[in-house]
């Protein structure tokens, strides 16, 4: 997920990302087999023999690349996602569970749990996969996360640049328009507006387990700083050549992974979070990866 001036948006990286809960019809989900409870010590991330259908809750860790100032800029964000499967075609409701971000010019943004718990990611279209088996071509749905921002046309309306538009909210309740990020070190804190657009390309490489890149696009508008130094907002450029994610189901279906530990029918980002790094972990920004 890269963010502007240092906050890179996985787009997504940054994702559909809602407030609230959400949730969806109970899914039936024929021939998946018995789901075992709780993480087996003999299964691992996208073990298991597939449950013929995408239709469940999965884990995914997207790490994208973006050029700041010529330099790399790496985030790592993992989220769930809730997949309703309708033939081909696929709902999905992605929620950000951790977001990481590599420092760009000197400068690490640090993006609290309260803006991560307001991001907005109203749903576009959908996704699609060509067969649920390995080999299976898979396209997400859009994902359009909005940060401190209430838009009617959440990808077609221009961002506003003035912080008293009505369409900057307070999302995290701090007193200060958009949301707020901590700059690493520095004491300071940039008020900002953001919107990411994102869309996940891959296939399915094992039955439980889907690896791919993504395509990204993000736009901030600063509205304020505590400190000048925060205020600083270069440009950021999609660097999609080096992006990837991976997605594993993790609901035991399928003879998959189950990380539901409480067994209450709703996995949590708690559960999930002893097996973000197992995924994907995050890397050190490379020199070369911005070099035109």
């Amino acid at each position: 997920m890269l963010i502007a001036g240092g906050v890179v948006g996985g787009l997504g990286s940054g994702c559909q990302v809602e407030r609230g809960s959400g949730s969806f019809e109970e899914q039936v989900l024929p021939d998946a087999g018995e789901v075992d409870v709780g993480p087996g010590e003999d299964v691992g991330l996208g073990d298991g023999a597939g449950a013929g259908t995408l239709g469940g809750t999965w884990l995914q860790a997207h790490r994208a690349s973006s050029c700041v100032l010529g330099q790399e800029q790496v985030s790592m964000g993992y989220y769930l996602v809730r997949i309703e499967e309708d033939g081909e075609l696929l709902r999905e409701q992605r929620r950000l569970c951790a977001l990481d971000l590599s420092p760009v010019a000197g400068l690490r943004p640090l993006v609290p749990p309260a803006v991560i718990a307001t991001i907005q990611s109203p749903e576009i279209d959908r996704g699609f996969v060509t067969r649920p088996t390995p080999g299976g071509a898979y396209t997400s749905a859009t994902e359009v996360g909005l940060w401190g921002l209430e838009l009617e046309d959440p990808v077609g309306d221009a961002i506003p640049s003035d912080p008293q538009d009505p369409r900057v909210v307070d999302a995290d309740a701090d007193g200060e328009p958009g949301v707020s990020l901590e700059i690493a070190g520095s004491g300071c804190r940039r008020y900002m507006g953001q919107r990411q657009i994102v869309r996940y390309f891959g296939q399915l490489t094992h039955a439980n387990l889907i690896e791919g890149g993504s395509a990204t696009h993000t736009h901030a508008e600063v509205y304020g700083a505590s400190a000048s130094l925060c205020q600083i907002s270069p440009p950021v450029e999609p660097n999609d050549a080096f992006s990837v994610f991976k997605m594993a189901r993790i609901d035991g279906l399928g003879g998959a992974l189950n990380l539901d530990a409480d067994a209450d029918g709703e996995l949590t980002c708690e559960e999930a979070a002893p097996y973000f790094e197992a995924l994907l972990a995050m890397r050190e920004p490379e020199r070369d990866h911005c070099r035109r």
